[in-house]
């Protein structure tokens, strides 16, 4: 059984944990994780998430998300859930914390989502044959252009997870970091 560590309202542990369950049925604050996975052609790597899950089954939605187990940190947690869902060992050093979000809403009756979701950007070159699968958490997997992402994303497409209202600065940040990028050019002697 997965323990969550429960934080307070500023994000701070409180020294306590609780079942996923017991987290979402009383409200408590926690720490989630969310990964978008680009690749040098500024490809998103997007999940379709299993028809099992119990929020936003059959959509698709960006490369990983997850709660962070008790004890972990929100990088190893990041990383322990790449690999998890998608099959794929990442480089820390391709991991950049880019925003942190604070959500708090019911999607249903007895179901509170009180989270501090760390939003990171990992620029690394995954070939779609190293991914393997989880297939309770994850249907489908494929790669598709950042910019068709956003898109889909601002007109809310109803094959995706609708994230126009909480991810529009998160995809900016990541729009501008893909520009840094690709205008780089390192100085030569």
């Amino acid at each position: 059984m997965e323990y969550i560590d429960i934080l307070d309202e500023q994000g701070n542990l409180t020294g306590k944990t609780g079942t996923r369950e017991e987290v979402h049925k009383k409200g408590y604050w926690h720490r989630a994780i969310n990964v978008f996975m680009i690749n040098k052609d500024n490809q998103l790597l997007i999940q379709k998430r299993a028809a099992s899950k119990k929020k936003h089954p059959n959509l698709w939605d960006y490369s990983c998300a997850g709660h962070l187990s008790a004890g972990d940190s929100s990088i190893s947690g990041a990383m322990r859930e790449i690999e998890e869902e998608l099959g794929i060992k990442v480089e820390e050093k391709n991991m950049k914390l880019i925003d942190t979000l604070l959500k708090s809403y019911s999607p249903k009756p007895d179901f509170f989502e009180n989270e501090f979701q760390d939003i990171y950007l990992c620029l690394q070159d995954i070939a779609a044959e190293e991914i393997t699968l989880q297939l309770e958490e994850v249907a489908e997997a494929k790669y598709i252009p950042f910019k068709e992402y956003k898109q889909r994303i601002l007109e809310e497409d109803k094959e995706f997870v609708n994230r126009k209202k909480t991810h529009v600065q998160v995809l900016e940040k990541i729009e501008e970091i893909i520009k840094e990028r690709n205008n780089y050019s390192p100085i030569r002697k």
